[in-house]
């Protein structure tokens, strides 16, 4: 008998907010900020919790980043199959990151 959560499908979209005020980007660039690859999967990672996909271990499994990604308005999307997790962001229409946990 298969696991239930082998069939599992959910799909989720929304935009994440990098607050440009935040004091993070004074030295994550000068003259030129950039959101830190760690705050973009930590950001997935809270979605994940507040969204009840996991609350346990989790791998994180080819994550790159196509881009840098300016602090603001990030739009997203993650897409939940059994225990894998594909998460994209875009820093406007522009591919910035995707990549892969699992849950």
């Amino acid at each position: 008998m298969k696991n239930k959560t082998e069939n599992y499908i959910k799909k989720v979209k929304g935009v994440f907010f990098f607050d440009p005020r935040d004091r993070i980007y004074q030295s994550h660039f000068p003259g030129r900020p950039v959101v830190p690859g760690s705050v973009i999967l930590h950001a997935f990672l809270e979605l994940l919790q507040k969204e009840g996909m996991f609350s346990g271990k989790i791998g994180i499994e080819k994550f790159r980043f196509h881009d840098f990604v300016s602090p603001g308005r990030c739009p997203f999307s993650v897409t939940v199959e059994g225990r894998m997790v594909v998460c994209v962001l875009y820093d406007g229409k522009k591919l910035a990151a995707k990549g892969k946990f699992m849950i």
